[in-house]
């Protein structure tokens, strides 16, 4: 199993085999003071999977956590589990959307933080999530 894509939204489903994304492609959440609460932030992943991985239940673990691991703000675990599409041929690798949304995530500080996802003890993905106050993207424009 590989992740082909993986990117954060501000919205995503997944509906008829479809990935539906809504403000996607983004790494830094803007805060003009913290603790921040982030009102909805949803994982986007593309699963490549081998054929004898379909119709079986593949764990997932998701966490987010601060730069240095030492703080958790979320952890959670899914299980997902990927059928083999009509007209697949057997040995073809199998792509299967997954996406999993949080409301009200809240961020103690500015600074960077992970999203993991891992499977069995195996990391899979990693993105980086920077919170940052406005004020820093005026002083980064101005000439």
């Amino acid at each position: 199993m590989d992740v082909t894509t993986a990117m954060l939204a501000d919205a995503a489903d997944v509906l008829g085999g479809k990935l539906y994304v809504h403000g996607g492609g983004w790494d830094v959440v803007y805060a003009s003071e913290v603790p921040a609460t982030h009102a909805a932030m949803s994982i986007v992943l593309i699963f490549k999977l081998d054929w004898h991985e379909a119709n079986e239940d593949i764990p997932l673990m998701i966490q987010v956590q601060d730069e240095d691991r030492h703080e958790t703000l979320i952890s959670g675990k899914a299980i997902m589990r990927a059928g083999i599409p009509p007209l697949a041929q057997k040995g073809d690798p199998l792509y299967h959307p997954f996406a999993q949304t949080f409301r009200g995530l809240q961020f103690p500080n500015y600074g960077r933080y992970t999203l993991t996802i891992s499977s069995d003890d195996k990391e899979l993905v990693r993105l980086p999530i920077v919170v940052s106050n406005p004020a820093a993207l005026t002083t980064l424009t101005k000439t």
